[in-house]
Formats: structure tokens, C-alpha cells, sequence
């Protein structure tokens, strides 16, 4: 008989049945729970163990509502669903899935770069639509002796930085939990500089209370005047209005987004849906059947260690522990 109950809050995979196999061998059950809301992660978890979540948000009332609880994982790289000070008050670990999809984050960016910059979008529509006239792209910038920011410098925006190295461009960084003043080709600077210097600005921030709209019309300001941003980690990091405010006024000269604040309300009649100088992508940057396939093996792996009270891989709150 299983003694472990493991809810799997919103699973987004069609089978996790090597998943299953596998915590059974460490006498632990699998529960989908199909949840929409922390109230149904409470309805089905309230005497789980572990919890994992890839959309839905854990907090206070969760961990009060589940006495049992001793684990939760976001099967993200971003860790923002996550209310961790209130999980360690509770002596409940907390982990997250670091390493799945860095390399694909990291090329989407690059990948979003370069549209932006030779504006291959714009050119695709109009070569389908019959036109042929080069001209009307005009003007395009050399990307070689560019300087490109950094924001936030962990594993995702070190791989866009080695990336880059061959494109003869300056790569300068801000990330103010980075001691080191030089990785590679890319130079630490200050917030304020990095704005002021940066031709690209690619965002690579965590969401926190902190970051949230970081990138707001007093920061867009600072940048400068016909700049352009990739953002491929969390929309809510950019003030939504702001931006189309820098785009509209010629401010920045374009911007690449992956993630946006409010995604349900893009469509047609969305003001960045019909500017030509903004590539909008549908939060797919992590996404290929290698990460898909890391993802399982990730997650599954490091469930497995905490049931057989091994060290865990990608712990948040070793204070838990104490």
C-alpha cells in the first residue's frame, strides 16, 4: 500500500507514466488533480505530501490547508508561484526545474534578436503579400558593434552572452546577486548604465515584488532613443503600457516579446498586435521535445531523491531544513 501521496496539480504532458512507475518504487502515488485554483489544489492535496504545479499558484493558504505537506515543486525555471518565505515559515521545502530549457530560452532570444534586427518578419509578410522591393525595409542597422544589455545574468542570459560571441558585438550585464565583475565577453554594470548604454536590451529577470514592471516609463526613459527589447522571461516585468508608449513615440524603435502581462487580451484589436516593429511569440521560448523530455526525467528525478532523503538538486530554502 502507498503511504506518499504526490498531487500533480495541472499536468500539461499526455503521459507521465514513467513518471508514475517511477515514484512508485519509492512507494509513492500519483494524483492528477486537473486543478484550476490554490481552493482545488486544497481540495485535492489537503493530505499530499508533494505538490507540483506548473500554472497555479502556491501560497499561505495552501500550506495551512495541507498539513501533510512537505514539498512543492514548480516545474519552472521561474519560481514566482511560488510564496517561498511562507513555505520555509511552514518547513516545507520548495524546488524548482533550473535546467530543462535554458539552451532553448537562450536561442529564441537570439533568434528573436536578429528578426528584430534585420526585420525578417516584416519582410516575410510583405514578400508573401507580392512585394519585392527591398526598399521597404528601410532603414536597417549592422548588428556588429552593437552593444546588447543583459538583464538579470543567471544560466539563461550567460548562455545568450556566449551566444553572442561571435557576432563582434559589447555584451555588458546587470544582476546585482553577480559578485563578479567580468564572465566571459560580458561586463557587470549598473542598472541606470546598462539602460543608457544597451542598442538591445534582453530581459532575463526573475519576477519578484521587486522586478515587477521594472521596466516602466521612468526606466524606458533612460534608455536610448531608438533602442529596442527582447523580453523571453515573464511579461509582467515590462509595464505593458509604457512600452507601447516608448513605441508609439519613437522612444524605442522596436521590441520582441515572448511573454506579455495579460496575454489573454492580445488578439487583433491589441494595440502591439498591429504595430509591424513588434515580433510577438506565444511564451514558447522553452519549448522543444529535448526540453519536453529533460523536463520528466528532471522532475522525476529530483521527487525520487527527496523520497529516498537524498540531497536535492535545485533546493530554493535549505533554511527549510533546519
Amino acid at each position: 500500500m502507498h503511504t506518499h501521496k504526490v498531487l500533480y496539480a495541472d499536468s500539461s504532458f499526455d503521459d507521465l507514466s514513467d513518471f508514475e512507475r517511477s515514484l512508485t518504487s519509492v512507494d509513492a502515488i500519483v494524483v492528477h488533480g486537473n486543478c484550476k485554483t490554490p481552493e482545488d489544489v486544497i481540495g485535492s492535496g489537503s493530505d499530499a505530501v508533494c505538490i507540483i504545479t506548473e500554472l497555479i499558484p502556491l501560497n499561505e493558504m495552501v500550506f495551512q490547508k495541507c498539513p501533510s505537506l512537505k514539498l512543492v515543486y514548480t516545474n519552472n525555471v521561474g519560481t514566482d508561484l511560488i510564496d517561498i518565505p511562507a513555505a520555509t515559515r511552514h518547513g516545507i521545502l520548495v524546488c524548482n526545474n533550473p535546467d530543462y530549457n535554458f539552451r532553448e530560452v537562450a536561442e529564441h532570444t537570439v533568434a528573436l534578436l536578429l528578426s528584430l534586427i534585420r526585420k525578417i518578419p516584416k519582410a516575410n509578410g510583405y514578400v508573401r503579400s507580392g512585394g519585392y522591393d527591398y526598399n521597404y525595409l528601410s532603414p536597417l542597422k549592422r548588428f556588429e558593434g552593437s552593444s546588447v544589455g543583459l538583464l538579470g545574468f543567471g544560466r539563461i542570459a550567460q548562455s545568450v552572452a556566449k551566444k553572442l560571441a561571435g557576432f563582434d558585438v559589447r555584451v555588458l550585464f546587470y544582476d546585482p546577486y553577480v559578485k563578479e565583475t567580468h564572465i566571459g565577453q560580458a561586463k557587470k554594470t549598473s542598472l541606470e548604465m546598462l539602460l543608457q548604454n544597451s542598442d538591445y536590451l534582453c530581459i532575463h529577470a526573475p519576477l519578484t515584488e521587486k522586478t515587477h514592471h521594472l521596466i516602466n516609463a521612468e526606466t524606458l526613459n533612460l534608455m536610448k532613443p531608438g533602442a529596442a527589447i527582447v523580453n523571453a522571461a515573464r511579461g509582467e516585468l515590462i509595464d505593458t503600457l509604457a512600452l507601447m508608449d516608448a513605441l508609439k513615440s519613437g522612444r524605442l524603435s522596436a521590441a520582441a516579446l515572448d511573454v506579455i502581462e495579460d496575454h489573454a487580451s492580445l488578439g487583433p484589436e491589441h494595440p502591439l498586435c498591429g504595430m509591424d516593429n513588434v515580433i510577438l511569440t506565444p511564451h514558447s521560448a522553452w519549448l522543444s521535445k529535448d526540453a519536453f523530455k529533460q523536463c520528466k526525467a528532471d522532475l522525476t528525478n529530483e521527487i525520487v531523491r527527496f523520497f529516498n532523503n537524498q540531497p536535492l538538486k535545485a533546493l530554493l530554502n535549505p533554511e527549510a531544513l533546519e
